[in-house]
């Protein structure tokens, strides 16, 4: 009878045991998530000055901002307050396979050349100008924080 008993302790004891076990060990790790935003490594040539530092928001239809470079080219700005969102930006719908074309308008300093129709494409981790021929890496970013350490001579 004892055996009996003792073999029913430990049959409760590991039905109470066994969810938590299963609860306490490692869950399986996701990948992280995906930074937002598509940002230039250095300063493309959209025709215009001596190159925009552009990003990205894939997600967003109107999501395309640029700045110029600073001190450490684009990963810190000259221009601000902030980056500035492009003025009649679009960005495609990402489609696999399909480069995604981002465009928007630039203001200029010219009484006869106004502004400027940007047109770009990302494809294969970088961006490349349609009017120059320009290509620039892309590297990812959580925000669009970019730190104002103006270029030696700008400040």
């Amino acid at each position: 009878m004892a055996f009996i008993v003792g073999q029913l302790h430990r049959a409760c004891l590991l039905a109470l045991l066994a969810p938590t076990l299963v609860a306490c060990r490692p869950a399986q790790q996701s990948p992280p998530p995906v930074a937002r935003y598509l940002v230039t490594d250095s300063p493309i040539d959209v025709g215009v000055g001596t190159g925009l530092c552009l990003a990205v928001d894939p997600l967003d239809e109107h999501g395309i901002w640029w700045w110029q470079p600073g001190a450490t080219g684009c990963a810190s700005r000259s221009t601000g307050p902030g980056v500035f969102h492009a003025t009649e930006g679009r960005v495609s719908r990402p489609t696999l396979g399909v480069p995604t074309a981002v465009d928007f308008r630039l203001g200029t300093h010219s009484t006869t050349r106004p502004f400027i129709d940007v047109r770009l494409v990302v494809e294969d981790g970088s961006i490349r100008a349609l009017d120059t021929g320009a290509r620039v890496t892309l590297q990812r970013r959580d925000d669009l924080e970019v730190p104002d350490v103006p270029a030696a001579g700008r400040r």
